[in-house]
């Protein structure tokens, strides 16, 4: 039997994480979850998840800072980090592949294209979201 991936979904917005988890979970992953950046920390510490999805906005540390310490982590490298957002800036983009993101994700409300991407990543891949898939979970 195969080993159960784990996916660490760290959000500030409680409505996002659950639709996370129930995709997540209804496609075989086992999920935790983190409201912040200091948070996730201590959880991808305690758990070393195979990929992490990190908002990029949050109050408090922001998810790029968040990335970065995750990244100066010894015990965490292997780790898959996704940085999630709702805006699709090319800016930011750059920005999170320079601090360490394995990929850059637009937030979709589809479970499929989720899913599939946190597949694409624990593969090796980088995922990403396509552009024509709900920007936000309404």
């Amino acid at each position: 039997m195969a080993e159960v991936a784990t996916v660490l979904v760290v959000d500030d917005d409680g409505a996002y994480r659950a639709f996370l988890r129930a995709s997540l979970e209804a496609a075989g992953f086992a999920v935790a979850e983190a409201e912040d950046g200091p948070a996730a920390h201590a959880e991808a510490l305690r758990l070393r998840p195979e990929v992490v999805l990190l908002d990029w906005r949050m109050p408090g540390e922001s998810g790029i800072v968040a990335l970065r310490r995750l990244r100066a982590e010894p015990r965490l490298e292997g780790v898959r980090i996704a940085m999630v957002t709702g805006l699709d800036d090319p800016r930011d983009r750059d920005l999170a592949r320079h601090a360490g993101a394995d990929a850059f994700l637009v937030k979709t409300g589809d479970p499929d294209a989720l899913t599939a991407q946190v597949r694409r990543l624990l593969a090796g891949g980088e995922a990403r979201f396509d552009r024509r898939a709900p920007q936000r979970l309404l």
